[in-house]
């Protein structure tokens, strides 16, 4: 992101933080969220029966890919994004939704090593390479080259995640589709759907309000801010909860009481100390960064790193709690929580837009974030056993 905001045009930056919106709040309508069935399912579950797994739910993507890509169409004819990123949107929706899955599953299966790696090519190698091409000559900073080069390494990443199953060995892939297995499981996840949308339709909706609001080059100042922030769940997502929520879904299963408790132990100060951390070396350096990037846009606008970087420690917290329900199928919270928390970050966004025009968007973010925070440590404190409860301090 910082070479983007260096290399490229504030326009184009904006582009690309709206394409990367787009696609990602894309991907909830064709992946339908099945995850949150199928992980449940294969942590702690019978390997012969993963292949099945796998295959029914390819089954099932190939079938939404069919119903949802000619709505995805709209975006382009209500000129959220120009037809000439079109087909690049189709393409990287794609690659996205299947190295994602595939980072998902390893997750469940305990194969953390596996899904970084995954992740390591689908979103960074190829940003370096590309930072180092576009350094090289002026011909190559064009937002085509970022968009080739994001493409490129999902597709080695997918390839990579493809080789691992196979070492795998898993059982049921000559098994047929169960379709009644996907059934059931579209019953489970369409209510996570449903929270999944309001969430995301928060980090997705505020791009296009910003945009409509202040305008394209105030999107690329946003883009550039969040994504900054958004480091911070990026590392606690590889390095803390992607090892912790399968042995929380598996202690919960098996009334592990002092796993349990030492996993929440383990979310907590690991959650705390990074954010505090990331928090101060954030504020250190980043205006430097800025100063680097030499362009003054970024510069005016930094006090909006203040309410995004408040945003991201909120919603980092809140995920402490959020996987303690959703290891113990308190989905009905879960789903509260993140619908409440979309309409008080539209309300709040509207109300706030008359004292304080330029800043409403982003205080309607942070007071949602704060919303599921509280909902999620009421709620984990009112269900959770007590055998469970705790953090296993003693």
């Amino acid at each position: 992101m910082f070479a983007l905001a260096k290399l490229l045009e504030p326009s184009q930056v904006g582009q690309y933080g709206l394409l990367v919106a787009a696609v990602g709040y894309s991907i909830y309508f064709i992946g339908l969220d099945f995850y949150s069935y199928t992980s449940r399912q294969v942590a702690g579950g019978d390997r012969s029966l993963w292949g099945r797994y796998i295959k029914s739910q390819i089954a099932l993507s190939g079938f939404l890919y069919f119903v949802f890509f000619p709505s995805f169409l709209i975006i382009f004819a209500i000129a959220w994004l120009p037809w000439s990123l079109v087909g690049w949107f189709f393409v990287i929706l794609i690659f996205e939704h299947a190295c994602l899955e595939m980072m998902r599953f390893f997750i469940a299966a305990s194969e953390q090593l596996s899904a970084s790696l995954v992740l390591f090519f689908n979103q960074a190698c190829w940003a370096v390479a590309v930072i180092l091409l576009m350094v090289s000559g002026e011909y190559f900073r064009g937002l085509e080259w970022v968009l080739s080069f994001w493409i490129g390494g999902s597709a080695i990443a997918l390839v990579l995640a493809c080789l691992k199953l196979k070492r795998m060995q898993l059982g049921g892939w000559r098994s047929r589709i169960d379709w009644s297995w996907v059934w059931l499981g579209i019953k489970v996840a369409v209510p996570m759907l449903i929270a999944t949308l309001a969430l995301r339709g928060i980090f997705t909706f505020d791009r296009y309000l910003v945009g409509e609001v202040l305008g394209l080059e105030q999107v690329a100042v946003y883009v550039l801010f969040i994504g900054v922030a958004g480091t911070l769940l990026a590392f606690l997502d590889a390095a803390v909860f992607s090892f912790a929520y399968p042995g929380l879904i598996e202690a919960c299963k098996m009334q592990q009481a002092d796993i349990f408790r030492r996993t929440m132990r383990m979310m907590l100060v690991s959650v705390v100390l990074f954010s505090m951390v990331f928090t101060v070396c954030s504020l250190l350096v980043f205006p430097y960064l800025l100063v680097w990037i030499e362009r003054e846009i970024y510069l005016e606008s930094y006090h909006v790193f203040y309410w995004v970087l408040l945003a991201v420690v909120i919603n980092a917290l809140w995920l402490i709690f959020h996987y303690a329900l959703y290891s113990q199928r308190c989905d009905g919270h879960i789903i509260g929580s993140r619908l409440l928390a979309f309409f008080v970050f539209l309300i709040a966004s509207y109300i706030f837009y008359f004292p304080y025009p330029r800043d409403s968007i982003f205080i309607g973010l942070c007071l949602s974030q704060f919303v599921i925070l509280v909902w999620n440590f009421l709620a984990y404190r009112a269900v959770t056993p007590r055998a469970l409860l705790g953090f296993g301090w003693n």
